[in-house]
């Protein structure tokens, strides 16, 4: 009977150390099929405005009654000054043609100051708030809409549906220090440019359910300093196909819906 039951245990424990080896090598198996997500990071790169906004009537409004409120309550100026003395020189000679003040010699009053001035200040030309690639709408250029953030985009092909999509620039990661170093490699790639990395960790990650590459894509943000973008659209061989500078309103024309969901609420400025 003894026997018996150690026959039976020893079967047993044969079985579950059989199914237990087989169980480990189909999720070993498994885990192997299945495919690993690609790591990528892209660079939100922004140029901020050059000029200040012009005023809307509201602002220009408020603006002319707040200077106007500070003139009338405000001291007199030296040219203020120097206009009510030379009223008072001239009752001074009305009244008396021998007194001190007939002798004063002035070779230009505060009137006639006042009236070169302002033959200056009307043929004074100011620069015009446009300029050359405003006129000709020169999308690759970020020397335009100097009154506006610009942010860059570029394009390229799709693997998936081989239709061309505006991106931010982006670089798969490949095993750098960092995240953040790699999007140093972005820098590169876009031109010889300088760029002001916003922090070390990424404000923003995109994932396309649909993608079946299972892609994750960690975005950063830097602000353009000075240099040139390269022109993607000339060369032979280049990572996109083209490159544009668009304001904040373009960018939803740009970006596909569920790439621009996940970076609108990065594209906030002050």
């Amino acid at each position: 009977m003894l026997r018996t039951s150690l026959l039976i245990s020893s079967s047993i424990v044969r079985r579950l150390v059989v199914a237990n080896t087989a169980t480990n090598v189909q999720t070993s198996s498994t885990l192997k099929s299945e495919k690993r997500p690609q790591i990528k990071v892209a660079l939100c790169l922004q140029r901020y405005i050059h000029l200040s906004p012009e005023m809307t009537q509201l602002e220009k409004d408020y603006t002319n009654l707040i200077t106007q409120l500070e003139t009338e309550h405000s001291y007199l100026s030296d040219h203020e000054l120097r206009h009510k003395s030379e009223l008072e020189l001239a009752k001074q000679r009305q009244s008396s043609a021998t007194s001190a003040a007939a002798t004063v010699n002035i070779v230009e009053t505060a009137v006639d100051l006042e009236d070169r001035l302002a033959k200056e200040f009307e043929s004074f030309q100011f620069m015009s708030r446009e300029t050359e690639d405003d006129k000709t709408n020169n999308l690759r250029s970020q020397n335009r809409k100097l009154d506006q953030h610009l942010l860059l985009v570029v394009q390229r092909k799709n693997s998936q549906s081989g239709k061309d999509e505006w991106i931010f620039p982006e670089k798969t990661y490949d095993g750098e220090p960092s995240l953040r170093a790699a999007v140093d490699q972005i820098i590169s790639t876009c031109g010889n440019i300088h760029v002001q990395i916003s922090g070390n960790a990424p404000l923003a990650y995109y994932k396309n359910d649909a993608d079946s590459s299972s892609k994750k894509i960690f975005f950063y943000k830097g602000e353009y300093l000075a240099g040139a973008i390269k022109q993607f659209a000339t060369l032979k061989s280049a990572p996109y196909k083209d490159h544009a500078w668009i304001t904040h309103e373009d960018v939803p024309k740009y970006l596909s819906p569920s790439y621009y969901k996940a970076v609108k609420d990065m594209l906030f400025v002050f």
